[in-house]
């Protein structure tokens, strides 16, 4: 058996549909095992691994207590109980700790988070990798995902990718909104299926944190180009937002060094297929 998080959401569907035996964990559906419950279900049967991607997973979030009982807390006791009784645990991290990323996307730099969010997936790190110094036959793997899309990102609300923004634009009104300078913010936007296979296979990593995103950056017009391209929708360039100017990331690129290391596959679906998988084209 194996036991999932945040099975509800975004990236925890797409795991839960291809993962045989699992237990999900989540409070949105009433066919999950509620998070307060899950120790209480291990008791009856040992999973073989748990996949911690449950969390408050908004940027705007500005509650520090609830942030850190949700995003750290739980997470320790999580990580604690794996440890104790030798069960593989891979969690959610979040490229968001490298904020502007001035320091670079190596997964040994030094993070600098923007928002609270961030900086809860940077404390967890930060017990994680003294967890595997102490612990070096446990298996501990934490994902730093960096832009992830595809298909079912209306589960992630208001953090949705600009794929999925764009296309739902070109789709209702046949016009994609696009800011001012969109040519100069460039993200690694990595497909949910590269996630997925990346996610399963993590298991079988030494333990360790890694970056999880295609190793190239790519404009939010881009995006909006290949849309146009395929649905005919028109691009129209709107004011940037001023509550933005000085939070927003110019520029995110996943350095694969350490996950090429461990012989992961190289390759990636590339924007352009990426989008064509997405909205049906």
């Amino acid at each position: 058996m194996n036991i999932i998080t945040g099975a509800e959401g975004f990236i925890g569907s797409h795991l839960s549909s291809v993962l045989e035996n699992t237990l999900k964990c989540d409070i949105k559906s009433l066919n999950s095992v509620h998070p307060s419950d899950l120790f209480y279900h291990m008791r009856h049967e040992k999973p073989e691994a748990i996949f911690h991607l449950g969390a408050i997973s908004s940027t705007t979030e500005i509650d520090s207590a609830k942030i850190t009982e949700n995003n750290i807390l739980f997470s320790c006791r999580i990580l604690e109980y794996c440890i104790k009784n030798n069960i593989n645990f891979v969690y959610a991290s979040s490229a968001s700790v490298y904020g502007l990323g001035k320091d670079g996307f190596n997964e040994n730099c030094v993070t600098k988070p923007l928002n609270y969010y961030a900086n809860s997936k940077m404390c967890f790190d930060f017990f994680v990798n003294q967890k595997i110094i102490d612990n070096p036959n446990a298996k501990i793997v934490g994902l730093r995902y960096f832009n992830v899309y595809g298909k079912n990102e209306n589960l992630k609300e208001t953090g949705a990718s600009p794929v999925y923004k764009f296309f739902q634009q070109a789709n209702n009104t046949n016009e994609i909104k696009l800011f001012e300078g969109s040519e100069n913010y460039l993200r690694d936007f990595v497909h949910i299926d590269d996630v997925i296979s990346i996610t399963k296979k993590a298991v079988d990593f030494p333990s360790g944190i890694y970056n999880v995103g295609t190793g190239n950056a790519r404009s939010f017009s881009d995006i909006a180009n290949i849309i146009s391209s395929l649905t005919g929708a028109k691009i129209k360039e709107i004011a940037f937002p001023q509550h933005l100017i000085g939070k927003y990331q110019e520029y995110t690129c996943s350095d694969n060094t350490k996950i090429n290391s461990i012989g992961y596959p190289q390759n990636r679906i590339s924007l352009e297929d990426g989008i064509r998988r997405t909205i049906n084209v």
